[in-house]
């Protein structure tokens, strides 16, 4: 070879070894790999190593790898960010970016789409059982009400991909209709927030959330109260609203949707109604209740609402895990075998779902509660008597 050619060889050779050597290098200074991605738990550096990513295993070494190299995080981004910005499409699961930049979750449009309809042998199955569950403890002092919560598809169609069209049958529209066919005490907050969506002066939700706003969530909690009190015929402590606040900043759920987006640089937000609300004194016994609902209860129990409206409350997300520690890597699940005593314990019991759960009802509660009662009938309504 020329020796007037091997030198810039030579030099583009060491620059591409120095490229492909550089994020390996960068690996143990954590500091360039960027702001830890959202939703993506970090590797603890005592993993590291040369030794752990050369034995490491499959899926665990992949992950390790990408979470180590330096400049990790700030890639991922910029990729997100293109993706978004050219392209609008979003590199967060579930994430869909309908018009006017709104976003939406998958399983809220694919119950407006009908896509996951269950059919109505099997809505009108579980409404049965609800029912019978339902005056079976009502006969015995207990109060089991259902609440419909609100979903952003329903409420705000219009912001849609135009690919979205409403599907003739959906879970929603079975399950409110058959309802009312058998009677079942419950509030759909899904029909009262699309009567009210309009009209209100604050959004009821974000343009980047999926869950109601804050201002949304104070409304649906004074709708749900006044449910409460009339059905169990009691007057539970409330709050007064003292004034609102407006602010861009995330500051419960109310861009709840944007996070997982894990872009270089924050959304703009529209300017959003945060009241200010302060608890009445608690005056009097209050009702003893176990909470079954999805993560639209996140806020209420954040608040502090359930533990004002009632005496320590018990909220079971999904039937499955015990709010607040759903985040512990060590969760604390239910104990399905204490729900006899559970039962015994409480005066209301309050399934709560969005419509995007409707496929799975009562995440088996119902089933589970039966069987609880039809085993231990006399202890527990012998206490609720």
């Amino acid at each position: 070879m020329d020796p007037n050619t091997q030198r810039p060889c030579r030099i583009l050779f060491a620059l591409l070894l120095v490229i492909m050597t550089l994020p390996g290098v960068l690996m143990f200074v954590p500091a360039t790999r960027g702001k830890p991605l959202f939703g993506i738990p970090p590797i603890p550096d005592k993993e590291r190593t040369p030794v752990m990513l050369y034995l490491g295993s499959h899926d665990r070494d992949e992950m390790l790898v990408k979470q180590s190299v330096g400049g990790c995080n700030h890639a991922v981004r910029l990729y997100n960010e293109l993706n978004y910005r050219l392209f609008k499409y979003s590199s967060a699961p579930k994430l869909i970016i309908g018009q006017d930049d709104y976003f939406y979750e998958n399983i809220y449009i694919d119950e407006y789409q009908g896509k996951d309809f269950v059919g109505e042998a099997i809505v009108r199955d579980n409404l049965l059982k609800f029912k019978r569950l339902q005056d079976s403890l009502h006969s015995h002092g207990i109060e089991f009400l259902l609440v419909l919560e609100p979903g952003k598809a329903r409420c705000m169609p219009e912001y849609l991909p135009r690919r979205c069209r409403k599907g003739a049958q959906t879970n929603y529209d079975s399950y409110t209709r058959i309802a009312k066919e058998l009677g079942v005490r419950m509030l759909d907050l899904n029909a009262y927030f699309q009567s009210i969506v309009v009209s209100e002066p604050y959004p009821l939700y974000s343009r980047h959330g999926i869950h109601w706003t804050t201002y949304g969530m104070w409304h649906a909690a004074d709708t749900l109260q006044r449910f409460i009190e009339r059905e169990c015929q009691i007057t539970m402590p409330s709050f007064r609203h003292v004034f609102d606040t407006l602010s861009t900043v995330n500051k419960d759920l109310d861009f709840d949707l944007e996070p997982p987006m894990n872009l270089l640089s924050e959304l703009p937000h529209e300017k959003l109604c945060f009241p200010v609300m302060e608890p009445q004194p608690v005056t009097g016994s209050r009702p003893r209740a176990l909470v079954i609902a999805d993560s639209y209860v996140w806020s209420l129990w954040n608040h502090g609402i359930l533990k004002q409206w009632f005496d320590q409350p018990e909220f079971w997300y999904y039937n499955l895990t015990i709010y607040p520690h759903i985040w512990d890597p060590t969760a604390y699940y239910v104990d399905k075998r204490t729900l006899p005593e559970v039962l015994r314990q409480k005066d209301v019991i309050l399934l709560m779902t969005t419509d995007a759960n409707l496929r799975n009802f009562g995440w088996h509660c119902l089933e589970e509660i039966q069987e609880s009662i039809n085993t231990h009938k006399n202890a527990i309504f012998a206490a609720s008597n």
